[in-house]
């Protein structure tokens, strides 16, 4: 078989802060839904690099930064692409916090059934949380909501705050299936377009 012969399956992109939950969510999804969910993260990519890759983020001229971005964003959404074109349902856990992440985002994804999920925490409980995780510098977290959901389009949006992920992952489920068809992506092009 080849890949054209496969129907291309869903995408379920979680995005939230760090601390956020989107993990949780997406393991506890992958055990309450009736069909396989491949979990692609951030974390993982991030892992693959080099010890120091980002030092000195803000002083590097700007086309190694775009460079660096378009590497690492462009690595996690060919993945999830090929999945989808193997008929593979995906999610794909990351925390889209700059404006070229968001571009690449739709480049890569536009056209393919991809669904944009807004993983919502507030910023006293995602500091209680890296307090408690003990490996994430406090307040970092909250400092990425002014930009990760600011003139972001979701299909569904879900608060982490309240529920255990698997009562929030069933219910996550069922809000994606009753938005067989995705929208968020597309509108979220022609903004960009317009702008």
């Amino acid at each position: 078989m080849h890949s054209s012969d496969f129907e291309p399956a869903r995408i379920i992109v979680l995005n939230g802060a760090s601390s956020s939950g989107k993990t949780s969510l997406a393991k506890a999804m992958q055990q309450q839904s009736d069909a396989p969910l491949h979990h692609v993260q951030l974390d993982a990519f991030r892992a693959m690099e080099p010890p120091g890759y980002w030092d000195g983020w803000e002083q590097r001229d700007e086309i190694d930064r775009q460079a660096m971005m378009s590497a690492l964003c462009g690595a996690m959404f060919a993945a999830v692409l090929q999945y989808s074109r193997h008929g593979q349902q995906t999610i794909l856990d990351v925390a889209l916090t700059n404006p070229q992440a968001r571009r690449l985002l739709v480049d890569h994804l536009q056209g393919w059934p991809a669904y944009l999920v807004g993983v919502h925490c507030s910023p006293a409980e995602l500091d209680r949380r890296e307090l408690q995780r003990g490996d994430r510098k406090i307040g970092l977290a909250a400092s990425q909501l002014d930009w990760l959901h600011a003139r972001m389009l979701y299909d569904v949006e879900i608060d982490t705050i309240g529920k255990p992920p698997e009562d929030l992952a069933i219910e996550l489920l069922a809000q994606l299936r009753d938005c067989p068809t995705p929208t968020a992506l597309g509108r979220l092009a022609a903004l960009q377009s317009a702008a």
